[in-house]
């Protein structure tokens, strides 16, 4: 999710130490053994969560959010064109998108709508390739990380976060698509047997919660934007449309609002509340975005790095979104970070050496 600046205070930072404390025993649950083809070779995502080094760099939608407008000459996101290029210029990990169809495919795409607001999930795979050519299924980027897995050997290579995209008010009213997202690339992943080089993400808990519930085994990450920190007249005044409080079906005891047609996203309290939130649905990672890092550590230089610093000292990975610039990716290494979702071949060339597996 991408939103306008905001500004929020961080009266937090002497929390996280209580937090830490109080938190520390009950950490995400040890990974379980996963499934998958276990006869070759290959790294996994266990791997990649293991290394020693960082920041590493995670592709985001392949080599960037790019579009031919934006930048003629290089793939559309979330295309094979795009993943295949991200992993030819070095990347070890690339992320995707995965939206539902109305046949029950996985179309790999950004928003679960249209430009002209039609949803995805009224249209076949076949309707919305009719509109859009390029939009690829899931299975096509899974045998395209799979390509690149069995090349690396024991290098680390092929690993896929799949980003399970919370539902629009707009396309999905009645809140009834998240359990058949989550079996529909539970399955997919499982068919192809690639389930211990995924990382399923989310800005939703219940998707995740969901997702640990079909799928103990693949690790998981559960994202912040810093929007979800704002109260709901600062949420109104920094998009411009209204918010309403909402009885989600799957809560998970917290307050989750609509954000006029476009976001359904709980909101939290505090960080230390998000880190609890992570901690419940036991994510072995969670991604913070630059709205939150960035206005964090320019209000109060060092709550970035505290931010990082609680979620390693509870056991979880800490991942950055995005760098877009060489600025971006040095902020980010600056607080800790152990990966951050940038732009390829710029992440990968400013990555340290990644160590044999």
């Amino acid at each position: 999710m991408k939103t306008k600046a905001w500004s929020v205070k961080f009266p937090w930072l002497v929390g996280l130490g209580a937090l830490i404390l109080s938190l520390s025993a009950y950490g995400p649950a040890a990974a379980e053994e996963p499934d998958g083809d276990n006869e070759q070779l290959h790294s996994t995502a266990q791997d990649f969560l293991r290394l020693p080094v960082g920041p590493i760099a995670i592709g985001h939608h392949g080599v960037g959010p790019y579009s031919p407008a934006t930048n003629p000459g290089l793939p559309i996101e979330n295309t094979v064109d795009s993943v295949r290029q991200a992993y030819s210029l070095g990347a070890r990990i690339v992320e995707v998108d995965v939206q539902l169809t109305r046949d029950g495919k996985l179309a790999v795409f950004h928003d679960d709508f249209l430009s002209d607001f039609t949803c995805i999930h009224s249209l076949t795979l076949e309707q919305l390739q009719a509109r859009l050519s390029y939009v690829p299924e899931l299975r096509q980027i899974l045998n395209v990380a799979r390509e690149f897995n069995n090349r690396a050997g024991d290098d680390l290579g092929g690993i896929l976060i799949v980003e399970l995209k919370a539902f629009s008010p707009h396309c999905d009213p009645g809140d009834d698509f998240e359990q058949p997202l989550v079996s529909a690339v539970v399955n997919e992943v499982r068919q192809a047997q690639y389930g211990d080089r995924v990382i399923f993400d989310s800005f939703s808990p219940a998707l995740l919660y969901l997702a640990q519930q079909a799928a103990p085994e693949i690790p998981r990450e559960l994202d912040l934007d810093g929007l979800q920190l704002l109260p709901p007249a600062q949420v109104t005044a920094v998009t411009g449309l209204p918010v309403t409080m909402v009885n989600k079906k799957i809560s998970l005891g917290l307050t989750w609002a609509e954000i006029g047609p476009v976001f359904r996203l709980p909101g939290y309290a505090s960080p230390e509340q998000f880190l609890i939130t992570g901690i419940v649905t036991q994510v072995r990672v969670v991604g913070a975005e630059m709205d939150f890092l960035g206005a964090a550590e320019q209000q109060q230089p060092g709550s970035g790095a505290a931010f990082v610093g609680a979620a390693h000292s509870l056991g979880m990975h800490a991942f950055a979104d995005p760098a877009n610039t060489e600025a971006d990716w040095k902020f980010f290494a600056s607080l800790g970070v152990d990966a951050i979702y940038s732009t390829v071949p710029m992440g990968v060339n400013l990555q340290p050496a990644i160590p044999e597996i």
